[in-house]
């Protein structure tokens, strides 16, 4: 399987810290955020590893090559628009069974073998067990616990989605159509996650993986890295 990590964004909410430097390199508890998506995959199921960049885009790079030696990078020039852009960028790299994700994430080790049992065609990694707020990206079910619609806005919901997506390679097709349906009909602005919402929109199933119980950790604002770090300090096993 290979992974894609989208790392394009500019990470404005965290301040001064990436006033000089993308997000993916802002520390947690001592450790680039990129680093900690390599820590994740560190798995025997997972090859080839792609890395979009954008914003700073040469000092990531640098920095992968440093520290993943053999990681496809990827850049974004359109960094500033919706990270389907990101998303389009790496098409390329698209030919295998693929998860993709979202580079200001960290996740337990643990919560990827719960991916590889249960993702199909295309999955939806979320879960049950967190009460969403205005940000949040949420997920709405069918009878058949099928994504029907994704969207922060929602105010009809069942559960969250938490930043990855498990692609088929015999879905690849569909799914990189949807890409280029998704920005055609609702701009360069789309975030990644709406590509979902329009494959169900057009009766294309979208499973999800219910990842409920097991955690993770989002890097969005400056209050959300403080919590990480919390959690990361107090929490010796909480990545394993």
């Amino acid at each position: 399987m290979k992974a894609l990590i989208l790392a394009a964004g500019l990470g404005n909410r965290l301040g001064d810290i990436t006033k000089e430097r993308p997000k993916a390199m802002a520390k947690v508890a001592g450790r680039e955020l990129i680093l900690r998506v390599f820590d994740f995959l560190d798995h025997a199921s997972i090859g080839p590893k792609a890395v979009v960049t954008g914003y700073c885009a040469e000092k990531l790079s640098d920095f992968v090559s440093a520290n993943a030696r053999g990681t496809t990078l990827f850049h974004n020039p359109d960094f500033r628009r919706g990270s389907i852009m990101t998303l389009e960028t790496a098409v390329p790299f698209l030919d295998d069974d693929t998860l993709i994700m979202n580079v200001d994430h960290i996740y337990p080790k643990r919560m990827l073998p719960v991916i590889l049992k249960s993702a199909a065609g295309i999955t939806a990694i979320c879960d049950f067990d967190r009460t969403l707020g205005r940000d949040d990206m949420k997920v709405k079910l069918d009878r058949d616990m099928r994504l029907t619609r994704i969207m922060k806005t929602l105010t009809d919901f069942d559960c969250g989605y938490i930043g990855m997506t498990f692609v088929k390679r015999t879905h690849l097709d569909s799914y990189i159509s949807a890409i280029g349906e998704t920005r055609k009909i609702y701009g360069d602005d789309s975030p990644v996650e709406w590509v979902l919402g329009h494959m169900a929109a057009n009766d294309r199933k979208i499973n999800i993986c219910d990842a409920s119980g097991i955690g993770w950790l989002e890097v969005d604002t400056q209050d959300d890295l403080k919590a990480a770090e919390t959690k990361l300090e107090t929490d010796k096993d909480f990545l394993k």
